[in-house]
Order: C-alpha cells, then structure tokens, then sequence
C-alpha cells in the first residue's frame, strides 16, 4: 500500500507540469529565434529578459549567440539561457606544415619534415549557461558559464565563469588588454598572430565618463610566461596585471580605444639565491569603422613582459629570459604587435574579410647572438568567406599564409586551408 501511495504522489506531481506544457509550455516570443520555455501558460514579460540575452551577447567573433532555449521565472523577470555551437574545421597544410591545430606562425616546421597535413578539429565546440536579470541598483545582471573541449585529452576546459552588472564584472573570462570588438572573423581558432588575447581571474570596473567615453581599469591574476635555466627560476608573482583603458564610441559601429597595462615580473637568481622584480607594462591602440557595407579594424600593440599576452607567441617563454653570459639575471623583452584587416558584408547572410598581423621580438643584450634559432617575427594573413545556409548553420572557408623569421634571418613560410561548419544553439 506505501508503495502504491508513494507512486500515486510521484505520478500527480508529475501531472501538474505535463498538463499545461500541452497547453502552451513553448512559445515564440515576437519575431525572434529564441524559444521560451516558462512555468506559467503565458510567457508575460519575457521580452525583457529575451533583450537583455541579446544586448549581452560576446563581441568576439568566436563568442556564443544568444541562447536559442530560455528558460524563464513565473513573473518572466529572470532568464536562464542554455545555448552553444557545434563547431567543425577540416585543415590541410602544404609547403611545410605548422605544428598545431590553430594557425600560429612560431609553430611553423623548421627543417626536414612531412610537406602536408590534413586534420580535423571539434574541440572549439561551445556550451553554456547564462542567468540574466534586471534590477534598479545593478541594471542588467548576468551570471555566465562557459566551456569547450580543449582541455587535457580533449577533457572539458572552462573558458569563462563570471558574474556582470552594470559597471562590475567579478571571475574568470578575457582580460582587459584586449578590444574582442576590433578582432577579425576568421575560421582559424586562435587568430592573427599579432592579436592580444588571454583569460584570467579578475575584478573589473567600467563605467561611462561623459557621452560616448567609457573609461576601464581592473585587477587580474598575473600570469608570466617565462624561459629559465640552471641559474634562474620563475614562481608565484606578488602583485595583480592593472589593466587601464579608454574607448570612445565614434557612432554606431565605430570606435577608438585606447589601453595599457602593468604586469608584476619577479624571479629568482639561484646565483645569489635572491629574489628580483621588474615592472613589466604594456600600450595599445586599436579602432574599428563602420563605412556602408565595409568594416575595418585594427590593433597596435607595444610593451616589454608582454609576450604571454599576444596570439603568437603566448607560450614559448618571452616575458622573461635569461641575460646571455650574465648568470642569474633575467630581462623582460620588448614586443610588438599589430593586425589590420577588412570585412565586406555582401548580404546579412554573406561576407568575406582579409586580415594582415605581424608580431616582433626585439633583441636585448646579445640574445639574437646567443640563441640565433630564436623567434624574431611572425607574420599572418588571412583571406575567408562565411555564409549562412540556415537560420543556425555557418559555412566558412579560409586561405592562410605564415611567415617564421628567426634571429639568424631564416625565413620558414606554411599555408593552410580551412573549411568550417558551425551550428548555433
């Protein structure tokens, strides 16, 4: 009988949610893609919450669309967004192959080696979850996370978990050095090479100083990339990254920005077995136009420890190297970087855009002669077309060429093609 009982109680609570989602538990809410699912027969104020979804969506080109399943609160007050894309890319490489799924310039092969390649990529595949919200103190609110699957053995990696108001952003997402409005379309991952691009923990504060100029400044968790050797060693940093910017908004579509930031750079010398700081920082420029159907951005950046920072060469150890011939001592290396690029919009469902990057190392205190098989500069362009065949499926197709120029003036040249499928959700 308590068996019968405890069933009974299951199937009737189950009952109250079936009945009504046969009435109208989904609903298009005015002209809009997004499906919205909601514990009452109305959807009521939905629109709002469905707004602010699209109000906060990513201004980087990899960035998720807004959700196309909202699942909202009684009152439609609140909004829980889950969403995505399926992203597939077939590469092939000829004269001479770059050693890594995304197109980075100090990756290209030296020396003897295969010709060509053919990969498949899926691991940029995104998924997420957004909480969004509207309040007098706070404005619109969002709680948002998000992952792919290019962790460890394809494992999941979380690319952002982060809380948004108004003015404050509280986690882990992209840092303030960077302007993701500016950045190029491309079917290639990582992008030009001399792009800065990094996420970290933050606490980020941005507010609007008079009409059409916002100002920026945060705190991030530092993150140094160094090269060290037997007299030298590279720890825990004891100071946050301060980035600093001001953007102005020209029009719609178009604006200027300019940034800087300050890194904490300390080592070790295990030579005198004491610790050394130096301030690394970094400047930057970067703008984007609107003209008709043309778009054209660019981005200059200029700084010494910031290496870690830029697309190309992020993980090969240039913030701090060793002094050549100087045991213990270590020194932040001046890089800079830029990318220029165009995107025509044929139609809203078509468009092509060529980009043009380059980033340098500069030479301190012997090192080209010390290590002459060194990166000097990289070198990036892109040319692609993308299309919309359906209201959710993205085609592209992309050329890119890359240049490897080292400090012994060996030139190492690849060339790869892209083709990409994306599916937003």
């Amino acid at each position: 009988m308590k068996r019968i009982f405890n069933a009974a109680v299951v199937a009737l609570f189950l009952l109250q949610f079936a009945l009504p989602a046969a009435a109208q538990r989904w609903a298009r809410v005015y002209d809009s893609p997004v499906t919205v699912y909601n514990f009452t027969e109305t959807v009521n104020t939905a629109p709002e919450v469905i707004n602010i979804f699209y109000n906060t969506q990513g201004e980087y080109f990899h960035d998720p669309l807004a959700p196309r399943f909202i699942l909202t609160d009684r009152e439609g007050k609140w909004g829980l967004g889950i969403g995505g894309y399926l992203m597939a890319r077939a590469e092939f490489d000829f004269d001479k192959i770059v050693d890594n799924v995304d197109f980075m310039p100090s990756q290209i092969q030296r020396g003897d080696g295969p010709s060509s390649q053919y990969q498949m990529d899926i691991t940029t595949s995104t998924l997420f979850l957004k909480l969004v919200g509207h309040s007098r103190l706070l404005g619109d609110f969002q709680i948002y996370t998000s992952g792919d699957w290019r962790g460890n053995g394809k494992n999941f990696r979380l690319l952002n978990a982060y809380m948004r108001t108004k003015h404050i952003t509280l986690g882990y997402t992209t840092g303030g050095f960077m302007d993701l409005a500016a950045y190029p379309a491309t079917v290639d991952n990582a992008g030009p090479c001399g792009m800065t691009f990094y996420r970290t923990t933050q606490l980020a504060l941005d507010f609007e100083l008079f009409r059409g100029m916002t100002m920026g400044i945060g705190i991030e968790t530092p993150n140094l990339s160094a090269t060290v050797d037997e007299y030298t060693s590279v720890g825990a940093q004891s100071f946050p990254n301060i980035p600093l910017y001001f953007k102005y908004r020209l029009y719609e579509g178009a604006h200027v920005r300019l940034g800087g930031i300050l890194r904490d750079a300390s080592y070790r010398n295990l030579a005198s077995n004491s610790k050394r700081q130096k301030m690394a920082w970094g400047a930057q420029a970067s703008t984007l136009l609107t003209l008709g159907k043309l778009h054209v951005s660019g981005q200059y950046s200029i700084g010494e420890g910031i290496g870690s920072l830029v697309n190309d060469v992020s993980n090969i150890g240039v913030d701090l190297v060793p002094v050549p011939d100087y045991d213990g001592q270590m020194m932040l290396l001046l890089t800079d970087a830029w990318f220029a690029a165009a995107q025509y919009n044929f139609s809203s469902r078509l468009f092509a855009s060529a980009t043009y990057s380059q980033t340098n190392l500069r030479s301190r205190r012997g090192l080209a002669d010390a290590r002459p098989d060194m990166y000097k500069r990289g070198q990036y362009l892109a040319v692609n077309m993308f299309a919309m065949v359906s209201e959710n499926m993205q085609l592209g197709v992309e050329y890119l060429h890359g240049w490897r120029l080292d400090f012994d003036e060996h030139t190492y040249n690849a060339n790869r093609i892209n083709l990409s499928a994306r599916y937003n959700f």
